[in-house]
């Protein structure tokens, strides 16, 4: 199967539209590639690179915030942190390369904030989940329900006074949570789910990272690569690469081997003149039978 590989790096900038402003156009694209083409068969590792920072003017350095690899064999990959990560084709027609910088500081004359997004690691994505985060006013950690409707409407925190943010357990539909950072410099990141916000924190962005367990998918041909009976007289494996294959099937044997033991379990009912040639009759059936099954026997296991 012929698998198309994507790569695009953007800048975070609030700038975009729907939920939390992260639905961005390529005004927000740094750079972006051709599409790679690789295989379902390959063996090797590619390589996803992102740059700590791309540098433009004086003071214009964009930081790198994530990546998100999607697609892979070894599930979707979450990198926090740049540079280089392997990772190889899987079954997935698509894999997606995105790379997320932070935008250049601002001094600003607004209000103080703090930017607060999520991210679905599942799929790549900005989730648009309305409920990812809870905003809590201490020393009580009471809910602010304005503050908390703004920063997941929104996604910005008025921080004229100092705030908890909690992230939800799990978000689209029990997608749990793995990971907060903080991706303005200098960056923080931390697998608690609260985090304590001063005033002078304002400026800030926090983006909560969250991913399902990696599970392996078993793949048919291995399910069959060992012998299996399917019934009482047929065993199939994966010599051809299908499963169900039958590579022996017995029932003739089977049924031979059966004729035996009812004729030797008769034999006692016939004349006594016939008993003895039908037990030798019975007995070289059953002979027969299990020599082939045995012949079978050898056989299969000479091929592996």
């Amino acid at each position: 199967m012929i698998i198309t590989i994507k790569t695009k790096y953007i800048v975070y900038n609030h700038k975009g539209t729907g939920v939390r402003h992260h639905h961005f156009t390529e005004d927000n694209t740094i750079q972006s590639f051709p599409d790679q083409l690789g295989d379902d068969k390959e063996t090797g590792n590619r390589d996803a690179y992102a740059p700590a920072k791309f540098a433009f003017n004086q003071d214009e350095d964009l930081y790198f915030a994530y990546m998100t690899i999607t697609g892979t064999r070894a599930g979707n990959i979450l990198v926090t942190q740049p540079g280089s990560t392997l990772y190889q084709t899987g079954s997935s027609p698509v894999i997606n390369i995105l790379a997320v910088y932070a935008p250049i500081p601002t001094s600003g004359t607004g209000q103080p904030a703090v930017w607060v997004d999520a991210v679905n690691v599942d799929s790549g994505t900005f989730s648009d989940d309305l409920h990812f985060i809870a905003v809590l006013t201490p020393p009580q950690h009471t809910l602010d329900t304005t503050k908390t409707t703004e920063a997941n409407q929104e996604g910005d925190i008025l921080m004229n006074t100092p705030e908890t943010i909690l992230a939800s357990d799990t978000i689209d539909n029990g997608v749990p949570f793995v990971t907060w950072k903080q991706i303005t410099w200098p960056q923080q990141i931390t697998n608690a789910k609260e985090i304590n916000l001063a005033t002078t924190d304002s400026g800030k962005i926090w983006i909560a990272f969250y991913q399902s367990p990696y599970r392996k998918p078993i793949p048919i041909s291995d399910i069959y690569t060992k012998p299996q009976w399917v019934d009482i007289a047929t065993m199939v494996d994966g010599h051809d690469g299908q499963p169900g294959n039958p590579v022996m099937q017995i029932a003739n044997e089977l049924k031979s081997f059966s004729i035996g033991i009812t004729l030797m379990g008769t034999s006692n009912q016939v004349n006594e003149n016939l008993q003895k040639p039908l037990m030798e009759v019975a007995g070289k059936q059953i002979a027969l039978a299990c020599q082939e099954i045995q012949r079978k026997v050898a056989e299969d296991l000479g091929e592996k």
